[in-house]
């Protein structure tokens, strides 16, 4: 879209919706600024992403990877599908 044409169609807006038009175009260059300011870290088997700060790096929390979670809960005991004695009067 040319700008001529969407400066046109701003120009129709009543004032409330320009400062709407206003505000999302704010967003949309803040969006897009917060998108050229992160990048990624490779580290053995898992990436980690920054969002670089003027001084600081911001470490964000690393994307989970299939089977990342394998021996961090219990073992499952052999008789876990065997009924209940509390139940069987209900069976």
């Amino acid at each position: 879209m040319e700008t001529s044409a969407l400066l046109k169609k701003i120009e129709q807006l009543p004032a409330p919706l320009k400062k709407e038009v206003e505000d999302f175009m704010d967003f949309l260059i803040y969006k897009k600024n917060e998108k050229s300011n992160i990048f990624s870290v490779e580290e053995a088997d898992t990436t980690h992403q920054y969002i670089e700060n003027s001084s600081k790096a911001k470490k964000l929390k690393p994307k989970p990877v299939f089977g990342s979670g394998k021996g961090l809960f219990g073992k499952i005991a052999d008789d876990f599908d065997t009924p209940l004695d509390e139940m069987k009067e209900y069976m």
